[in-house]
């Protein structure tokens, strides 16, 4: 009597076809949908070059100026910084304000991230050079 163990040729063809056509489905669907960040992410990024601007200032004893436009943010410490925001995400506000060498900024605001249904806020201390995320 035979003794059948394991699978042919064909099934594990199949199988292995199986497989790939569901792989290619999937590794598709995941190129075409894009990447979003979330607004708490977005605002993260924010602060982090805020920070960076702040610290250029202390560490190199000059002012920095802070250029905030609608959809991105930047500053020029002898190269170019900037942070571009998500296709999803804007700020309500442009202004200028710069840190001078002592790392305070110059004037006090709030800046806004947006995105379509909510927003939050970036609290700037005039004089202190702190800055705070406001729900």
């Amino acid at each position: 009597m035979l003794n059948n163990r394991g699978f042919t040729l064909i099934e594990v063809i199949f199988s292995i076809s199986v497989i790939i056509i569901l792989s290619l489905f999937t590794l598709s669907y995941a190129r075409l949908s894009p990447v979003h960040l979330s607004i708490e992410q977005q605002c993260n990024q924010v602060i982090s070059l805020l920070q960076d601007a702040k610290t250029q200032a202390l560490l190199n004893h000059q002012k920095i100026d802070i250029i905030i436009e609608n959809n991105q943010i930047s500053y020029n410490s002898g190269n170019q910084h900037v942070l571009k925001l998500d296709e999803n995400y804007y700020f309500e506000n442009s202004f200028e304000l710069y840190f001078n060498k002592n790392g305070n900024i110059n004037s006090g605001n709030t800046l806004k991230l947006c995105d379509k249904h909510t927003c939050k806020s970036i609290v700037f201390n005039v004089g202190s050079g702190a800055f705070y995320v406001k729900e």
